[in-house]
């Protein structure tokens, strides 16, 4: 909501200040009581046909292309394999906290389904999944054993789409490791390879002889050397000698979601590269915990995409 439209609002509604100055005052408790009004007002307008035709034509409100019952089994999968390897499961509630995605990370509110009661549609589960560990973490004193967690869920986003394959929701797998800097870059080194071997062996399983290739792009610094980047890079080709490895450098300036490295899992497919898997490291928990101390790792495969390729739905 820009300016313009809150100084075009303020006038109609006949109010001597800004719109902007008046909604600064308000209690999240006023904004959301007002807010409950205005709905309920305002779906006490609806008529049957108009809810219709409203469900026909938004895309967020539509069902997944997916085999539901395969699909479901397919996501069980993966989250057997996680548990099989440390990886403790969570079934996600479907809101979160308001301003889950844009107080740690770097998503603007736009591209979220913003709710009621101080909520909002899950739009990046790892979010969840770093709250979820900070309060553990927290509670336990900040130990030196890492919390570690998966989901498997379904994702909303509200900002246009016209890629195919990509819909507004979507189903995903997520891991995330937070942990204690312990030296010498060991918590970044072991657990990213943690995480890339977890999706390499699982990829394996689960299509016939991939053709993948891992990705690691250092987040540079303004000046001197990525010092998390030249550490990591090197212990993961130590790792995975059988698997390609490319890289890239990017100014950390151009990437404000992770901090100093991210990595991937390109899958060349019938002469097509599809990214499928996406991760890095972020300041979250330091920043939910107060603990420059913490580290947080989350990574996420588009759990939906891929089923979708593997069932010739893509490519």
């Amino acid at each position: 909501m820009d300016d313009l439209f809150l100084q075009s609002l303020g006038r109609r509604l006949g109010l001597p200040d800004s719109l902007e100055e008046h909604l600064g005052r308000l209690a999240a408790s006023d904004v959301n009581a007002f807010l409950l009004e205005v709905f309920h007002r305002q779906a006490g307008k609806v008529t049957p046909h108009a809810l219709l035709a409203a469900y026909r034509k938004n895309q967020m409100m539509q069902p997944s292309a997916v085999d539901a019952v395969a699909f479901r089994e397919f996501e069980l999968r993966w989250l057997k394999a996680g548990r099989e390897v440390g990886f403790q499961p969570l079934e996600l509630s479907p809101v979160a906290p308001l301003g889950s995605c844009s107080a740690v990370g770097t998503v603007h509110q736009h591209k979220v389904l913003s709710a009621l009661r101080g909520a909002e549609v899950v739009a990046d589960c790892t979010n969840i999944m770093a709250l979820e560990a900070g309060l553990r973490r927290h509670a336990a004193g900040f130990p030196t054993a890492p919390v570690q967690l998966c989901a498997a869920h379904r994702h909303l986003r509200t900002q246009q789409i016209n890629t195919p394959g990509f819909t507004p929701h979507f189903g995903v797998f997520c891991l995330t490791t937070a942990g204690r800097d312990t030296g010498s870059f060991l918590f970044e080194k072991e657990n990213i390879a943690r995480h890339i071997g977890f999706y390499l062996h699982a990829l394996r399983e689960m299509a016939e002889k991939p053709n993948l290739t891992i990705v690691l792009k250092s987040l540079d610094p303004d000046s001197g050397p990525n010092r998390v980047f030249d550490a990591v890079s090197e212990y993961i080709r130590q790792q995975f000698p059988e698997t390609p490895t490319a890289v890239q450098h990017l100014p950390q300036a151009q990437q404000q979601y992770y901090r100093a490295l991210q990595f991937g899992i390109v899958w060349e497919r019938n002469g097509k590269a599809f990214p499928i898997i996406d991760g890095g490291l972020t300041d979250w928990t330091q920043k939910l915990t107060s603990n420059r101390k913490e580290r947080f790792l989350g990574s996420g495969i588009g759990l939906e995409f891929v089923w979708k390729i593997q069932n010739r739905q893509i490519g």
